[in-house]
């Protein structure tokens, strides 16, 4: 109990509030495995923290004289808006069966960590690696991953039921073709094409950084596309709208060329004509927000563990949880004029009987209405035959 003098005047008195704010979990920590270019660097055990590319340099370039996956993709991710990642060096990629258990295990060591939002196995387009990344993005619910896209190849190997398309999965990105890049980090030889101005190379890292440069921008209800892609000179395969068709049906996320510039033309999940239990898991911007508000509300509710289970613990939890949702609402990433009409937020009386009680469980039920990106732009257009202000 506060003393107060006997002075009279106006007395200031902190009081807790009770429950604190709940704040929202990062969003854009990437996180690589693959080859470091200097074949003398020991293969890591644990993820490494990188934050810049001069870091990623000194340790994993040295003397090296050719770039790998992993490096132009780390270059790619800064350059590009990313501003911190982790990365396992596990000294080979995996375009076939070859290495894959190597990749995979290395992507195994990315689970270790929470604060991982974005994975990726540049230089790694085996469809194994790919569903091992997918898997474990399902697995944490926490990350999403993006796949490797196959070299040129034809259209029909990237649709459903392709030969080279990783399995159907709201939890990853799809990016097709590859881009072409100018000498990066450590090219001091001629590329294998013979060009020394432009070599295709896997996007995932480039993309990974514009994922972070719209979550820092606009944040993560935004759809990372519509973006361009800085360092790519070119696209390896140059997609016509007829092409470009069937793949967005099919959740392949197209490259394409605007303006002179690689823009990022999808912004789906790895599914099949759309399939999946909740339609909205489509696009990539509605699966990593749900991640973000379930693992913010997963941190942020940590304070009513061991709790009393009554009446003012169900109160505090309401007012946390409300002034989270409002944020994200004021955000524009939920749908509605009100906060009523965005999300509710309850706790349901058949999931909390006297039975859950006494087990110790209280079940708290949140409703969102999130807004899906515009992704067709319908015009109709008249022609008429009087005068417009007439019509």
């Amino acid at each position: 109990m506060a003393t107060f003098p006997n002075l009279p005047g106006v007395k200031i008195q902190e009081v807790p509030l009770g429950a604190p704010p709940i704040v929202g979990v990062g969003t854009s920590t990437a996180g690589f495995v693959g080859k470091a270019p200097d074949t003398a660097v020991p293969v890591d055990t644990a993820p490494v923290q990188i934050t810049s590319i001069d870091q990623f340099k000194a340790t994993y370039v040295n003397a090296a004289t050719r770039s790998t996956g992993l490096s132009r993709a780390v270059r790619g991710f800064f350059s590009n808006g990313g501003t911190e990642c982790y990365v396992v060096n596990v000294g080979v990629e995996a375009p076939d069966a070859t290495n894959a258990a190597a990749v995979n295990a290395g992507i195994d060591l990315l689970g270790l960590r929470d604060d991982i939002e974005i994975i990726a196995a540049p230089g790694s387009y085996f469809i194994q690696v790919s569903n091992h990344l997918s898997d474990q993005a399902k697995l944490l619910r926490d990350r999403v991953a993006i796949l490797d896209a196959p070299p040129k190849t034809a259209i029909t190997d990237l649709e459903a039921g392709g030969g080279k398309r990783p399995g159907d999965t709201e939890w990853s990105a799809f990016y097709y073709p590859r881009i072409l890049v100018g000498p990066e980090l450590v090219d001091k030889v001629t590329p294998a094409n013979g060009d020394p101005l432009q070599e295709a190379v896997t996007p995932v890292g480039h993309i990974a950084g514009v994922y972070a440069a719209v979550d820092a921008a606009r944040g993560v209800h935004k759809a990372p596309a519509n973006v361009g892609i800085s360092g790519a000179i070119s696209t390896e395969d140059l997609l016509t709208d007829a092409q470009n068709d069937p793949l967005n049906l099919d959740g392949v996320n197209a490259l394409r060329i605007f303006a002179g510039n690689v823009v990022i033309w999808g912004a789906r999940t790895l599914q099949a004509g759309g399939n999946s239990i909740d339609i909205l898991f489509r696009y990539i911007n509605i699966r990593r927000l749900t991640n973000f508000i379930e693992q913010s509300l997963k941190a942020g509710l940590r304070f009513a563990v061991f709790e009393p289970n009554n009446l003012p613990l169900r109160q505090t939890i309401t007012r946390s949880v409300k002034g989270f949702l409002d944020g994200v609402w004021r955000d524009g990433a939920l749908f509605g004029a009100t906060p009523d009409e965005a999300y509710y937020v309850r706790f349901p009386d058949p999931f909390n009987t006297d039975a859950d009680r006494l087990a110790g469980k209280l079940v708290l039920e949140i409703g969102l209405r999130p807004a899906p990106p515009a992704e067709f732009i319908i015009i109709r257009i008249g022609l008429l035959t009087q005068s417009a202000a007439a019509a």
